[in-house]
């Protein structure tokens, strides 16, 4: 190939090699500017003699140029003890022959290469037809290839893409004359060892204008201790030059392709006779790589977004479904086509409640079983993917035609699971020869080198047992789709639980309820049950009895009556829709004190009615809390000689307090505490009728109304309420003048 594979040489530092190629020279200085090291073949160049020597100054050395323009070499070093950041190129002539001059500082050094112009000027001005060939073509690499061809003019240029186990296949070529074409050929890893890939990585662009050509050496400075990495004109090693002699090329040239920091493939070049790319080219070239790979990201993150769109799709349809169908499976098989298509499925296998239900081409359902029950003992983690899998069957290896499979586990949390499956894809690769790694002792560095492959005719291989490998963005989903299952799903299971939960509130009341009405019933219908039975059993009754016993039978029918109302208001507080309204208390409340007094018997009451202000409510529920507490206050404090009961409400911060008081029964401090649970009456209030439902109806109805409710009471003395309405807005302004 290129010099994609210059070394074949695992532990040689073809960085520290001491030497250059011969199409350039290489003058060094220190920090201080003063010149300590320089390539044998200066004068060659065409550099003035006076120019090069120990101690010479970097000054002195660019003066001695005559450059038509100035250089700012405090610019260009800023600091020279940086890493490399950056190169500095001017053109300058020597015995009017134009030449490139670059400067950079690395390694504690300031770096001067000189290398001769002999581009064409051309190529410089079809900068738009490069970015227009890649922008229209179908295939971006191929693009390149092209356009790299039309600048450098090498026999066969190849766009070669790294594999993520290290080998590397050709995946488009432009290629002349009769040779052989290598596009779809792959090369083994270690055809392009790790510190060559490094060095790919710093510096871009890599040319051999003449593998016979003989290196140059490198005077004034230890060869062993010059870092050269940066250096254009580095010389390659023995080992590549032997490996391009034995592909039977004279020159070639690399240009790095870098994605997202890291190596992803090369522009690799080769040439059957000598052949020289100079550095404009070089940087032309370098350029038209990185807008083709600024092409191919901009096309990826268009891939990338409708695919996010697609399955955004999908894992909204997915919550919708799973929040108005019960059956889960249900909204899998639904969607399971969409599944299968974003994911490149072949089948879809999922198990929910101990059910398995499957969707296109997977697996039988025995084998789903042994599969469940492996994946359980040998992966912990909820979700997983393989495109190599090996089913293992008794002991042996099997043939086992789904080779991709990608698992969410939420068995523990869900009770579900599902198997996405990809089928084998079987693939015939051609290699440029069979890959075997053969190595060659050197006794004089006493380490192993790989030898120079010597083959590079066609070496073909079918690889089984394997299906496409899953795409990042494809695993990222699979993860969007375990977070989405488990969210709506435990969404939906923490629903179902509130439900029960109200569910079980509703028949602890009901119980209550039975029990109550049961229990309190049995009096009243005992009494009508016995005075039935005497009207039935003796005959000749006088009419005082009969109208005793209609009076009883009322009464006893009544009371039914009252509990049964109280049981269905209630019921009716929990569960009554309204809409907020401005309720004026004022208008019902003497109704409300009128119809208590008759119906408790109370002729003497003093009402100290005070002001009373508009609340937000709703009307009904209004009524039925002033109802309860006004008919209480009534009712307790019937037995007083001169029963009292208070109304008034004024305006606080963000509420209309309203107090209602009497001077009834009382309670202690520790039954405050009950007095709104249903049913629960106070032991000294046993004389009253009653159910115990009233207080809790007033709870309900204060919490419907966002509303609050206090009670502070004294034993034999009386109590008082006070409720907090919160305040609507068009009263903000009557508080205010208030």
């Amino acid at each position: 190939m290129d010099n994609n594979h210059f070394s074949n040489c695992d532990q040689e530092p073809i960085h520290l090699c001491g030497q250059i190629q011969h199409f350039g020279c290489l003058i060094l200085f220190d920090t201080a500017h003063n010149c300590i090291g320089w390539s044998e073949n200066w004068t060659e160049t065409g550099l003035p003699q006076q120019s090069v020597f120990l101690g010479q100054t970097l000054d002195k050395f660019i003066n001695s140029l005559a450059i038509q323009h100035a250089i700012d070499l405090d610019q260009i070093l800023h600091d020279p003890t940086d890493s490399f950041k950056h190169r500095y190129v001017a053109d300058i002539y020597l015995q009017k022959k134009p030449y490139y001059l670059s400067i950079y500082p690395f390694d504690n050094k300031i770096y001067v290469e000189i290398e001769q112009h002999r581009s064409q000027s051309h190529q410089f001005k079809n900068t738009f037809f490069y970015a227009k060939h890649i922008n229209d073509s179908e295939d971006i690499w191929k693009a390149l290839a092209d356009n790299i061809f039309t600048v450098t003019g090498y026999d066969r240029v190849m766009i070669y893409k790294f594999s993520e186990n290290g080998d590397g296949q050709v995946i488009a070529e432009h290629v002349v004359g009769d040779l052989e074409p290598l596009l779809g050929y792959r090369y083994p890893e270690f055809d392009i060892p790790k510190q060559a890939r490094s060095l790919y990585t710093k510096i871009f662009a890599r040319v051999t204008p003449d593998i016979d050509a003989d290196p140059i050496p490198i005077w004034g400075v230890e060869s062993g201790k010059l870092d050269l990495s940066m250096t254009t004109i580095r010389a390659m090693s023995p080992i590549h030059l032997q490996y391009l002699r034995n592909a039977q090329v004279k020159a070639s040239g690399s240009f790095s392709i870098i994605i997202n920091g890291k190596l992803w493939g090369l522009v690799a070049c080769q040439n059957r006779l000598p052949k020289y790319i100079d550095l404009a080219q070089r940087h032309l070239a370098i350029f038209i790589v990185q807008y083709a790979v600024n092409s191919f990201l901009a096309n990826k993150h268009i891939e990338d977004n409708n695919f996010k769109l697609q399955t955004k799709s999908i894992a909204f349809e997915l919550r919708q479904n799973l929040f108005t169908k019960k059956d889960l499976n249900k909204v899998i098989n639904t969607l399971a086509s969409n599944l299968m298509h974003v994911l490149r499925a072949d089948g879809i296998a999922f198990k929910y409640l101990d059910k398995w239900h499957i969707v296109g081409q997977t697996p039988k359902k025995d084998i789903l079983l042994s599969l469940e029950n492996y994946f359980s003992k040998t992966i912990s983690d909820q979700l997983f993917w393989l495109s190599d899998f090996k089913w293992h069957n008794d002991q042996k290896e099997a043939v086992f035609p789904f080779p991709g499979i990608a698992g969410i586990d939420l068995e523990n949390k869900l009770d579900f699971k599902i198997y996405f499956f990809r089928k084998e894809v079987k693939v015939e690769e051609t290699w440029a020869g069979e890959p075997e790694k053969k190595f060659i002792y050197d006794p004089t560095k006493s380490i192993n080198f790989p030898s120079p492959r010597t083959s590079f005719n066609a070496w073909k291989k079918i690889v089984e047992g394997t299906a496409p490998k899953w795409k990042e963005r494809e695993t990222n989903f699979l993860k969007s789709l375990s977070n989405t299952i488990q969210e709506a799903c435990l969404k939906k299971i923490s629903e179902i639980q509130a439900l029960n939960e109200k569910l079980i509130e509703i028949n602890n009341i009901l119980e209550t309820f039975s029990y109550t009405l049961s229990h309190d019933l049995k009096n009243p219908l005992a009494a009508l049950q016995m005075t039935a039975q005497m009207i039935r059993d003796r005959p000749g009754l006088s009419q005082d009895f009969l109208g005793k016993a209609g009076k009883n039978m009322m009464e006893a029918i009544q009371l039914m009556n009252n509990m049964l109302d109280k049981t269905v208001d209630f019921a009716r507080t929990k569960s009554y829709e309204f809409e907020y309204e401005t309720v004026y208390p004022e208008r019902f409340i003497e109704n409300i004190i009128d119809d208590c007094c008759v119906r408790f018997s109370v002729h003497n009451l003093q009402f100290d009615k005070r002001s009373i202000l508009p609340i937000e409510g709703e009307k009904t529920l209004v009524y039925q809390l002033f109802l309860n507490l006004l008919s209480n206050a009534i009712k307790y404090s019937s037995n007083k000689t001169a029963p009292v009961i208070g109304v008034d409400s004024s305006f606080e911060e963000n509420y209309v307090l309203y107090k209602i008081w009497d001077n009834g029964i009382g309670m202690s401090e520790e039954e405050t505490e009950r007095i709104f649970e249903i049913f629960h009456r106070l032991p000294n209030a046993l004389q009253f009728d009653g159910s115990g439902v009233g207080l809790s109806i007033v709870k309900r109805i204060v919490d419907r109304l966002n509303a609050k409710i206090t009670v502070d009471s004294m034993l034999n003395q009386g109590t008082i309420f006070e409720i907090r309405f919160p305040l609507i807005d068009e009263f903000h302004e009557i508080k205010t003048k208030i």
